[in-house]
C-alpha cells in the first residue's frame, strides 16, 4: 500500500509527463478499438449480405447437370439438426430485355414457399409473392439500371434461347452489389417448363441455424447423402479466396495497431526513466531506511501501470464517442454510393475488448521493467554521494 502512494504522488508531480503518457496509452487503444470494430463490421455485414442468396451449404450433382427426384432427398436433409431450410433450384445465365435494353442476368428459379420464407429478401418496393407463374423479382440495383417498376412487363431469354413474359412484383435489395444488379428470381416451376427438365433442379441450396459452424451440420449431411453422386460444399469453401483475403487484411491492420501500443509504451518507459533520475536521492533514502530491491522496483512498475490504466479507462470513454462520430459522418457524407452501405456497421466482441486491455496491460508492464530495475539496482552510498 506504501509502494502504491509513493508511485501515485510521483505520477501527481510530473503532471505535465504524465497526461502525456496516458494520452499516448489512451489513443493507441482508441485507434485499436476503432479500428477493429469498423473492420469487424465491414466484414460482418460482408457476410451476412452475401448469405442473403448465397446458400450455407450447396449440393450438386457430379454426374448430370440436372438431377430429379430430388424430393426424397430435400426431406432427408430437412430432419438434421440445424437446417432452417432447403431450397432446390435452378440458375440459369439468361437475358432481360426491357423497352430496347438488354441485360444478362443470372435467373435464379425457386419455390414460392423458400423465396418466403427461406430467403427472407429485404423488398424496397412490391413484395416477394411469386405465386403467379409469369412473377419476377429483381435487385434494386438492376431495376435502377433499367429504369424499371413494380407491375411493368419484361422478357427473359434463357440459356436455350427461349423467351417468356414475366411481370415485376418485388424489388429487393441484399446490400450485395453483385447479387442486386445481376439477379432475377422467378418462380422453380417457370424455370422447369423453360429447361423442359420436368421436376428437376440444377442444386439444392442450404440454409442452416449458425452458418460460422456450418462444418456440424455439413458432417452429418455427407452421411445421408450419397457423396459418390452428389458434390457438397460449404460457402466457407466456395468463398475461401474472399475469406482468406479479409482474414489476411485483418491480420495486417492488427499488426499495424499493434505497433501504436508498443510506441505508447515507450513513452511511459521514457518518463518513467525520466523519474528515477530526478528521484535518486528519494531511492538512496528509501534504501537506507530498509527498502528492498524489491520494494523499489515495486514502485517505480506500479508507477507505470497507474498511467496505463488510466489510458486504458479513458480509451473506454473515448472509443464510443469516435465511434459515434464516425457513424454520423458517415450518414451525412458517404451513405450508399461508392461503399453501398445505408450506415456504417459497427461491431467487436467482449472476448476481443478484453484481449486489447489485456495486450495493453502487459506491453505497458514490459515497458516498467527496465526503468524499475534500474532504480532497484541503485546502492544507497552511491545515491547519497552528491548529496
Amino acid at each position: 500500500m506504501v509502494e502504491f502512494f509513493i508511485a501515485f504522488r510521483h505520477v501527481i508531480e510530473r503532471k505535465f509527463q504524465s497526461i502525456f503518457s496516458v494520452l499516448g496509452v489512451a489513443i493507441a487503444v482508441t485507434v485499436f478499438i476503432v479500428s477493429l470494430t469498423v473492420s469487424n463490421g465491414l466484414e460482418k455485414n460482408m457476410i451476412n449480405s452475401l448469405l442473403t442468396m448465397s446458400p450455407h451449404i450447396l449440393i450438386k450433382n457430379k454426374k448430370k447437370p440436372f438431377f430429379e427426384g430430388y424430393n426424397e432427398t430435400v426431406e432427408n436433409i430437412k430432419k438434421i439438426k440445424g437446417v432452417k431450410a432447403v431450397i432446390p433450384q435452378i440458375n440459369s445465365q439468361s437475358i432481360m430485355k426491357f423497352e430496347g435494353y438488354a441485360k444478362g442476368v443470372l435467373a435464379d428459379g425457386i419455390s414460392v414457399e423458400n423465396v418466403k420464407n427461406g430467403l427472407k429478401l429485404k423488398m424496397v418496393h412490391g413484395n416477394d409473392n411469386i405465386s403467379e407463374l409469369n412473377s419476377v423479382l429483381i435487385g434494386e440495383a438492376l431495376a435502377s439500371e433499367m429504369k424499371l417498376k413494380v407491375g411493368q412487363e419484361v422478357s427473359l431469354v434463357s440459356a436455350e434461347n427461349k423467351e417468356i413474359k414475366l411481370i415485376v412484383r418485388g424489388i429487393f435489395k441484399t446490400g450485395f452489389l453483385e447479387y442486386d444488379s445481376n439477379l432475377a428470381i422467378v418462380p422453380l416451376r417457370t424455370m422447369q417448363i423453360l429447361s423442359e427438365q420436368g421436376e428437376a433442379a440444377t442444386e439444392i441450396g442450404i440454409k442452416v441455424e449458425s452458418p460460422q459452424k456450418v462444418e456440424e451440420v455439413l458432417n452429418q449431411i455427407r452421411i445421408v447423402i450419397n457423396q459418390e453422386e452428389y458434390a457438397i460444399v460449404s460457402w466457407k469453401t466456395i468463398n475461401q479466396n474472399l475469406l482468406k483475403a479479409v482474414q489476411f487484411e485483418k491480420f495486417v491492420l492488427i499488426a499495424i495497431l499493434s505497433l501504436l501500443l508498443v510506441i505508447a509504451s515507450f513513452a511511459v518507459s521514457v518518463i518513467l526513466n525520466m523519474i528515477v533520475r530526478e528521484k535518486i536521492k528519494d531511492i538512496g533514502i528509501l534504501k537506507s531506511i530498509g527498502y528492498t530491491n524489491k520494494n523499489v522496483r515495486r514502485i517505480f512498475t506500479t508507477e507505470g501501470l497507474i498511467i496505463g490504466v488510466f489510458g486504458m479507462v479513458l480509451a473506454s470513454g473515448l472509443s464510443p464517442l469516435v465511434l459515434i462520430g464516425l457513424k454520423i459522418l458517415f450518414k451525412e457524407y458517404m451513405k450508399g454510393g461508392t461503399y453501398y452501405l445505408e450506415e456504417l456497421p459497427l461491431y467487436i466482441s467482449q472476448k476481443e475488448l478484453l484481449i486489447i486491455y489485456g495486450v495493453t496491460f502487459v506491453v505497458v508492464f514490459l515497458s516498467t521493467i527496465f526503468p524499475a530495475a534500474r532504480a532497484a539496482r541503485l546502492k544507497p552510498v552511491e545515491a547519497l554521494k552528491y548529496e
